[in-house]
């Protein structure tokens, strides 16, 4: 408790110092009437009341803020201010949120915002939303002093949580500075070089005076670091190699096998047995990798595989890259795939968190078109959603009539359920006034390609490793997968990168959180596997990463 009330008193004086860099910022008197500080104007004002908060003085700065007209944002930005030195956090963030949007506030009140957001989120706890208000704060100062006393507190917060709760928080943020603070203290937690966290983030805010600091209390960075993951044993990949049409899934899974197992500076045996997607004979095929000594299968890929095989004996944890036709419990079985089902799950979830309630599915005459629009109906539905309108769109649509039977059937959003090719022709003629969403099928992997500018504000999901490739924690990866195709053979590399380190969680029998290449994948003690996406738009920019809601 006390070192919460030194943090949180350390805190408040960074707030009212921020207003030490203006010149007019004077603290007022106590007995000034507020009638003789009338020809002040309301950011001078704020500067006073900012200043009697240096002083600890909330009756001063409570002057100061009744001189302040109170439609001016200042009135509502400094009694935000008031409210968290009052430890008041609920009322903080009730006056001080919306001010987040408020364009023209001097960069010391802009800055103060921030501070005062960070003290807030502080005690709900939020250390994320703590840790983004302290890196806006950080944009808003000019001061050397001031910066550095900003970072220390920065750093305060971060670095006494755990290190689960940083891996937690790195899956959730999207912005690369946030990354690298939480990056730093997980860096530093292990016992790692800052040289080579500073390679990773060459531009990074942190000082090089703290940097300087983390180094002389760490520990000694050229001493080997023991190693304790890794898989023990031979490890066999059942995949569809002899198959013309699935030989380049089937390299590409492999490969990103490969890079996670190096990666990992694992050195156990990888050996392929390659298989012709029949389901007569991948339960032969998994005795043959029993019989050759391996204590860990990878596969199969297709689902015939992976149904046949789970009305079979798996007597060693089996990581299959597909689902089997019906759900099964089937002992050492675990299933993990690019699913369009759970992608359809994860729209669905993502249209309900932002209010939707009434959907248009709009789909072709494909496979996997008909799938993809069946799972979000589906999925929609358990979510208590309404499909007003179905479209189902052939060579013999009439696309120009699309706008009146999509205005003549009122909905909240459009799931159009296509590949690139398809939506960018059917997307003209839709309703562009009502938000839509597609499958990862609507992307063909190249950022920035012309061809896209049809679906300038579709929403998607898909995998992080194709739309934040910059992410520096996927650095190791890219020499291996460079010269594969953009696209689907990307999102293969993806998913046999993250198998490996899935596999190694179910090995260990424990509970675990990944964020891999393939998204954010949680692993629960008994071997369920569920993984969420990243969220992203088209743009007139190229594809842009969203915040899910």
């Amino acid at each position: 408790m006390i070192q919460r009330q030194i943090a949180f008193f350390i805190q408040l004086l960074l707030i009212a110092g921020l207003a030490t860099a203006a010149p007019a910022a004077q603290k007022p008197a106590a007995n000034t009437p507020v009638a003789n500080q009338v020809k002040k104007s309301p950011e001078a004002r704020f500067l006073d009341g900012l200043a009697c908060l240096k002083e600890s003085d909330i009756a001063c700065a409570q002057l100061a803020q009744a001189g302040i007209p109170s439609p001016s944002p200042y009135a509502k930005l400094l009694a935000g201010n008031i409210a968290a030195a009052q430890s008041d956090f609920d009322l903080a963030l009730r006056l001080l949120l919306p001010l987040q949007t408020e364009t023209g506030l001097a960069l010391e009140a802009n800055a103060s915002l921030h501070a005062s957001l960070a003290l807030a989120y502080d005690n709900q706890p939020d250390p994320l939303r703590a840790l983004e208000q302290r890196a806006l704060a950080e944009n808003d100062l000019a001061d050397a002093a001031d910066i550095q006393a900003n970072q220390q507190q920065l750093w305060a917060a971060l670095s006494g949580l755990p290190k689960d709760q940083l891996v937690e928080m790195r899956g959730d943020s999207l912005d690369t500075t946030i990354q690298g603070w939480i990056d730093l203290a997980l860096t530093v937690k292990a016992g790692q070089s800052l040289a080579d966290w500073r390679a990773a983030y060459p531009d990074h805010p942190a000082s090089n005076s703290l940097l300087k600091e983390l180094s002389a209390k760490s520990v000694d960075t050229t001493a080997p670091v023991s190693k304790t993951g890794g898989l023990h044993g031979k490890i066999a990949l059942l995949l569809p190699f002899e198959v013309e049409a699935y030989y380049p899934a089937a390299d590409a899974i492999e490969r990103g096998f490969v890079a996670a197992q190096t990666v990992a500076k694992d050195n156990a045996e990888i050996q392929i047995y390659p298989t012709r997607g029949n389901k007569n004979e991948v339960a032969a095929i998994y005795q043959q990798a029993l019989n050759e000594g391996a204590k860990y299968v990878i596969g199969p890929l297709t689902r015939d595989e992976v149904t046949a095989l789970a009305n079979s004996k798996t007597s060693v944890p089996t990581l299959a890259l597909n689902a089997p036709d019906l759900d099964t419990n089937h002992k050492n079985l675990y299933s993990f795939g690019l699913s369009v089902d759970d992608e359809a799950a994860q729209m669905a979830n993502i249209g309900r968190s932002y209010g939707m309630q009434n959907a248009i599915i709009v789909a072709t005459e494909s496979p996997v078109s008909l799938h993809m629009a069946q799972a979000f109906n589906d999925a929609w539905s358990v979510q208590d959603g309404s499909v007003v309108l179905r479209l189902d769109i052939n060579e013999k649509t009439d696309l120009v009539g699309l706008k009146a039977q999509i205005a003549s059937h009122p909905a909240d959003m459009i799931l159009l359920a296509a590949n690139a090719e398809e939506a960018r022709a059917i997307r003209p003629y839709l309703d562009a006034a009502t938000a839509t969403f597609g499958f990862s099928h609507i992307y063909a992997g190249i950022n920035h390609d012309t061809l896209d500018t049809t679906l300038a504000a579709v929403r998607f999901v898909d995998l992080p490793w194709l739309l934040i490739r910059d992410d520096p924690a996927f650095a190791a990866y890219k020499p291996e997968a460079a010269d594969l195709p953009q696209g689907e053979m990307q999102r293969w590399f993806a998913l046999g990168a993250d198998s490996y380190q899935v596999l190694q969680a179910l090995a260990e029998h424990k509970a675990a959180t990944i964020y891999g290449l393939s998204g954010k994948i949680r692993v629960s003690a008994s071997g369920e596997i569920t993984r969420e996406l990243s969220l992203g738009s088209f743009s007139n920019d190229g594809v842009a990463l969203e915040k899910s809601p």
